[in-house]
């Protein structure tokens, strides 16, 4: 800058340089000349400009006119995997006899070498990218960031990893193994992000709050996974690339009903399941709880962890019979919905329909979902298994068997729908608090159970429906029994409430979420660390904030937890707001192993 003139129009692009320089990674030095050089060099290496590695590529007059007779919008090249690396390691998936211009394989990335690829041909790798880098803004590319700093080792397990197009393969083969050695015109058309953030981690100069510092990130350790298309034909690479990225990046999208096992609302039902004890049973006078299996296997690994006599202790404090899983709530829940037409579609289909609703309601008001709801679950657990349970061992079942399924949930469902028409509803508090039903419900649900089980086999009912279970799937099944006429005579009034009496109940339940939200907010304080705790304190601290503000102040409070001091209603509220919003913005925090 010293030695130019301002009328110099080479000053103004070294000074729009000069503010960037403290940033810089690497320098390219281009040289384009309409000369023509004597000996094709395409890229050279020069000594360091700032100490960065730095590089010089010349474009001559006919690497220009190449690339103009190519008819495409980039130069073509090809990436050394011999010299890079030994070769990559890959599996063919196609046949070994597919004459197709499309050959698949599965490989296995090192991390130092998809680092090395961008670091040598930077976006052109990237060309049938739908996105360029985001740069670390995004959550998701802060979680590829913390990820390879912090678990290094499970990186590939995390990932989605890269899907990959070639025009041309070489490879050779190394005992059993086969080698890719090299790949023409490589392009990532899925996932740019990981690769960008590969190479660009280990050069921020950032920390998350616990210490480790970016720079400190380890490629060594990492892997991803890589698909590979080698598609020889251009027009064909062309529409397959933009397939590919179509696909790969429009599938559909992912509802909180297809991850149902680690979805907030089923931890909330596998927390209170273990913390909630029962009333006692009339039958054993004993005090127990419900098993939620909320992930396969559960109940069954943690018995068998345990000593002879350990496991008989577990087996009366859980039931066997007081067991249920995922799709058993959805059949209980959905069924006291009355929508028996969806119970009867199947267990995985009608848990993706209902989970997709109380997922949603989860979402707006979680709340919602604390000790009340776990008793009437509880309570609709019992009516739905003592119902089905009776229906099975009556003399008019047993005489001619068929159907049980159906008519347990659309029974349940039809003696809700009759009650509420004379603004009545089933007593589930008393169902809960007994533990079991009373003599007068379970006989008023064999005596309806019978009128479903004669209906739904009547064909003339069946609208010439052949298929019953067909039938009963289907939501015109429910709209006729709801217009059937029948009397409840035999329930009692004990066994209903009343609307006023639903009403008070509702009440009650609302100071029973206040509890145990406090309770909820507890545990949560109690376990995040006291280390964590106190970095956020400081993280506010340098963000301008007094020692006297909440955000500072109540922090550094819940670093006393430990020692016994806890935090009243409002500072748990606040405290986990405050490290909502810490979260929220920059701030991060794993705990030093």
């Amino acid at each position: 800058l010293d030695t130019l003139e301002e009328t110099d129009p080479g000053k103004s692009a070294a000074e729009s340089m000069s503010t960037h320089l403290e940033d810089v990674i690497k320098f390219r030095v281009i040289v384009i000349t309409n000369g023509q050089l004597s000996k094709r060099v395409k890229k050279l290496k020069l000594k360091e400009i700032r100490g960065k590695e730095t590089t010089l590529e010349i474009w001559d007059l006919e690497r220009l006119k190449e690339l103009e007779e190519s008819g495409s919008e980039n130069e073509p090249f090809s990436v050394d995997f011999k010299s890079m690396c030994g070769g990559l390691s890959a599996l063919s998936a196609h046949s070994s006899g597919n004459k197709a211009e499309i050959k698949s394989y599965m490989c296995v990335m090192p991390a130092t070498v998809l680092s090395d690829l961008y670091n040598e041909f930077g976006q052109r790798l990237l060309e049938s990218n739908v996105r360029t880098f985001l740069d670390f803004r995004s959550n998701v590319n802060k979680g590829i960031r913390t990820s390879l700093l912090t678990e290094p080792e499970n990186f590939f397990a995390y990932n989605n990893g890269l899907t990959v197009t070639a025009s041309s393969i070489k490879t050779e083969k190394k005992g059993a193994a086969l080698l890719i050695t090299e790949l023409e015109n490589m392009q990532i058309v899925n996932g740019g992000q990981t690769t960008s953030a590969i190479y660009f981690a280990p050069k921020d100069k950032g920390r998350i709050a616990s210490g480790q510092e970016y720079k400190d990130i380890d490629l060594n350790k990492i892997f991803v996974q890589m698909k590979l298309s080698i598609i020889g034909d251009k027009e064909q690479s062309d529409l397959m690339k933009s397939s590919i990225s179509r696909f790969a990046n429009f599938q559909n999208s992912i509802q909180s009903a297809d991850l149902v096992s680690n979805h907030p609302f089923h931890l909330r039902l596998e927390t209170l399941s273990r913390r909630m004890v029962m009333p006692a049973s009339a039958d054993t006078g004993l005090q127990s709880k419900w098993f939620y299996e909320r992930a396969r296997g559960q109940y069954s690994t943690l018995k068998r962890s345990k000593t002879p006599s350990q496991a008989k202790k577990f087996e009366v404090e859980f039931p066997k019979k007081q067991f249920f899983v995922k799709t058993d709530m959805a059949k209980f829940e959905n069924t006291w919905e009355m929508r028996p037409y969806e119970v009867t579609q199947g267990a995985q289909k009608n848990l993706k329909l209902h989970g997709s609703r109380i997922a949603a309601a989860f979402d707006r008001n979680e709340d919602d979902f604390r000790e009340p709801f776990y008793r009437n679950l509880i309570a609709k657990a019992i009516l739905f298994k003592e119902s089905d349970s009776a229906i099975l061992k009556s003399d008019w079942y047993q005489a001619d068997r068929g159907y049980k399924a159906q008519v347990t949930t659309f029974t349940i469902a039809l003696l809700r729908h009759l009650l509420k028409q004379d603004n009545l509803d089933l007593n589930l508090k008393r169902i809960f608090d007994n533990q079991a039903l009373s003599d007068t419900l379970r006989s008023q649900i064999l005596e309806l159970a019978q009128f479903v089980r004669n209906k739904i086999t009547d064909e003339a009912f069946r609208g010439g429906v052949a298929n019953i279970s067909e039938f009963c799937k289907k939501e015109i099944a429910w709209q006729k029994f709801q217009k059937t006429d029948y009397d409840l005579a035999v329930i009692a009034k004990a066994d209903t409430l009343s609307s006023s009496q639903v009403e008070s109940i509702s009440y009650g339940e609302e100071e029973d979420k206040k509890a145990g939200k406090q309770i909820e907010d507890l545990e949560a304080i109690m376990n995040i660390s006291t280390n964590e705790w106190q970095a956020i304190a400081d993280y506010f601290v340098s963000k301008g904030f007094e020692a006297s503000h909440d955000n500072v102040s109540i922090p550094r409070l819940c670093t006393k937890v430990s020692s016994g001091k806890l935090p009243t209603e409002r500072q748990a509220k606040v405290a986990l707001r405050v490290r909502r919003d810490a979260l929220a913005g920059d701030f991060l925090f794993v705990e030093k192993k």
